[in-house]
Parts: C-alpha cells; structure tokens; sequence
C-alpha cells in the first residue's frame, strides 16, 4: 500500500561566522517546512527562527540523525519531502560535528538491505546546499520522484521562499514553482550582500571608482575566483551578477510536473 501520509524532513546547519550565515541563508522562512504537513522533523541547533507552530519532532543536524530519519518517516508510512539547508560542495553535503555527506555514503547507507526498501518514498528533495547538482541522480535512484540542486555555488538560497510559497498551492509544478521563485528582487538582495562583502575584502584586484564586482570589470572575476567560484568555473563574457545567475541554476531532474495536491504519480514499488 502506498503513502498517504506527508512528512517533511529538514536540517538546517551553518557553522560560519555572522556575515556569511546571513549570505547563505537571506531571510529563508523554516516556516515552510513545517505546515501543512502531517508530520515535520526539524534538524536544527536551536528553534529561534521558527514560527509559532512548532515541528512535530526537533532534533540535532546530524548526518546519522537526518539518514535515519528517512528510514524511520518511510517505515512509519510517510511520504517525504526533504530540505537541506547545508553548506554544499561537489558530492559533499555538511552536517554538524563535521561530518560530511557523500553520494556513495547515501547510496551505502541507504540500501535496500538496510532500509528494507527498494525505493523510499520521498517526494521532492529541495537542495540550498551549494553544488546540489551532484547529489540529484542518486536521489532519484534512492526513490526521489523529483530532486532539486544548484549547478554551483547557490548564491540565491532566499529564493526558497517563493518556491514554497509556490509549491503549497497545490497545482504548482515543481518546474513552475521554481521558475516563479526565480525573481529580481530575490537576486537584487544577494547582490547587494556580495557588493558588501566585496567593499570590505582586499584578497582580489579592488575595483576602480564607479564599477562593482556585480559588472563585468576585470575585478569581478578577480573577486570571485578569490572567494567563491573554482577558477574553470568563471563565464567569460558574463557579469559578476550574471555570473551569479550561471551558477546558482537549479537544475531538476525528475518528475518536474509534479503538484503537491496530485497524488497519482506516489507510486513507489516495495
């Protein structure tokens, strides 16, 4: 018998000073993840972002915590939708007391022989962790109708707002729903975060009086490729901000049709 039962899956873990926790996670509402769900676990040091409604079930980042949890939501009867707040890198996904997340970690720990199904019923994975890309294969294969990741580094983790906002209607597809949270003024307040993180940074070729790391000046590239991107992965031709763009894609492999109220394509062979 299938899943009928929602459930959704977070953990939301940044060990960084101030300034770079504000980058990574410009007013994302944790929110999202816990209503309307029958059931929500949240991995979260602390709960002082939360809303007035509160998870069913709060519990520390950990990467043994989080696998566990899919286990123990899929047994219970749930279909899951899993968020992940983490910092990301390529096949690398980074939990508390550094321990670190790889595709052939989740594709061991979450085998058939130990979790007793050949295919878990999850729904959506939302990735804000930086190269999500990496990990969208191995999702779908562990049984992820629909997974979502950056092709880079995400410079837009704030846009998961809008997508939730989206996907809660019901009749928003996944694609569509990420299309929507795709919006200027979601990538204009990153922006800014970068000119000002560039203005008090002096490990890159400083800007001359009236351009900005944001255009297409030779300090732009210097800027990134010093804080941010690997240097084969800078867009010659393109804007720092449109450079942003490039690597904060999110690709999304899967049913990218799906809607949160249509529940024919919940089918997940035993």
């Amino acid at each position: 018998m299938e899943p009928r039962k929602s459930a959704a899956l977070t953990v939301f873990y940044f060990d960084d000073n101030l300034f770079y926790t504000l980058v990574q996670n410009a007013q994302v509402n944790l929110q999202h993840c816990i209503d309307d769900y029958d059931k929500s676990v949240l991995l979260k040091e602390d709960l002082n972002s939360v809303g007035q409604t509160k998870p069913t079930i709060h519990l520390k980042p950990n990467m043994e915590v989080f696998l566990n949890q899919i286990v123990t939501l899929a047994k219970e009867g749930y279909y899951i939708d899993l968020y992940i707040f983490t910092h990301g890198n390529t096949d690398k996904i980074y939990f508390a007391n550094g321990k670190v997340l790889t595709n052939s970690i989740l594709t061991s720990e979450m085998d058939a022989s130990k979790t007793g199904f050949n295919a878990l019923p999850i729904r959506l994975v939302y990735q804000v962790n930086c190269y999500g890309r990496t990990f969208n294969q191995t999702w779908l294969a562990l049984g992820a109708k629909v997974s979502c990741g950056t092709r880079w580094v995400n410079f837009y983790p704030n846009q998961f707002n809008k997508f939730a906002a989206e996907w809660k209607e019901g009749n928003v597809s996944v694609d569509k729903a990420l299309q929507e949270s795709n919006t200027e003024s979601s990538r204009s307040v990153m922006q800014s975060l970068i000119a000002a993180d560039a203005f008090g940074r002096f490990n890159f070729d400083k800007c001359p009086f009236g351009k900005t790391v944001l255009g297409d000046h030779p300090c732009a590239k210097s800027y990134f490729d010093a804080n941010w991107l690997a240097s084969d992965e800078w867009q010659y031709g393109q804007s720092g901000a449109e450079n942003m763009n490039y690597s904060s894609h999110m690709f999304r492999p899967g049913l990218e049709t799906l809607t949160r109220n249509n529940m024919a394509p919940l089918v997940w062979h035993p």
